[in-house]
């Protein structure tokens, strides 16, 4: 039921109105049918939309500090991984047939290690002047 109802949703993306009628259609369709696989395949889809929100929350939280500081850095010195580790992480990227991700853990380990660089900016500029 779940690949029906992420076929019906990416449809909807692109459909008109009168399209978009025949998806709810179909849609309460599928609710009806097998209320409890519907409602677990839509929860299943709302935790991947959120997941790629996250994602996007993440890109766009680092867009301006990405430029600035070196990803082979951050990859090899943090997380002992390759920039392109990094990148498929960032961007959500098919690695071995799954969406690569960054775990609860990694996503600290970055949160630290952008600490830390920026206190190691800090004293930097503070020796300059």
């Amino acid at each position: 039921m779940i690949d029906t109802i992420k076929e019906l949703k990416l449809k909807s993306r692109t459909a008109n109105k009168k399209e978009l009628q025949v998806i709810d259609l179909q849609m309460e369709k599928l609710a009806h049918e097998n209320p409890k696989a519907f409602s677990e395949a839509m929860l299943a889809c709302l935790e991947e939309s959120n997941q790629k929100a996250d994602e996007l929350i993440l890109k766009q939280k680092l867009e301006e500090v990405l430029p600035i500081i070196s990803v082979s850095y951050l990859a090899k010195n943090y997380f002992k991984k390759t920039p392109q580790w990094f990148y498929q992480r960032l961007n959500g990227n098919s690695v071995n047939g799954k969406e690569a991700h960054f775990t609860n853990n990694e996503l600290q380990i970055l949160s630290l290690a952008l600490k830390e660089i920026g206190q190691k900016l800090s004293v930097s500029a503070n020796l300059i002047v």
